[in-house]
């Protein structure tokens, strides 16, 4: 027989995958007279100018990542890729790159 515990103050907040942090975003905030805790909302992802890790084992790829959250704070994490995203995320640069030059060169004629 299992139980389940619905009272959310009792729980606790799972481990992140996070292998990197600078700054803890606040988890928890005053939400009228019970104090809730509530779960930080992300504003934004952007790539940090570092080198991705590759694991040749699995062929993921880790991607080095700031996550910014609506209160200000901020937090860098690593975003693993699978082998069959790392190719995606390759052609998709790849286009990206190609259409940028195309439009260079049509606005440079």
């Amino acid at each position: 027989m299992t139980t389940t515990d619905h009272d959310l103050r009792t729980h606790t907040t799972p481990p992140s995958a996070v292998v990197e942090t600078t700054q803890y975003p606040a988890a928890e905030r005053v939400a009228g007279p019970d104090r809730r805790q509530t779960t930080p909302i992300v504003r934004g992802l952007a790539l940090l100018d570092k080198d991705p890790r590759y694991d040749r084992r699995t062929g993921h790829a880790a991607l080095p990542i700031e996550v910014s959250f609506l209160d200000g704070t901020k937090t860098t994490a690593m975003l693993e890729l699978a082998p069959g995203r790392v190719l995606l995320l390759s052609a998709q640069l790849e286009r990206a790159v190609a259409l940028r030059a195309k439009a260079q060169e049509a606005a440079a004629t």
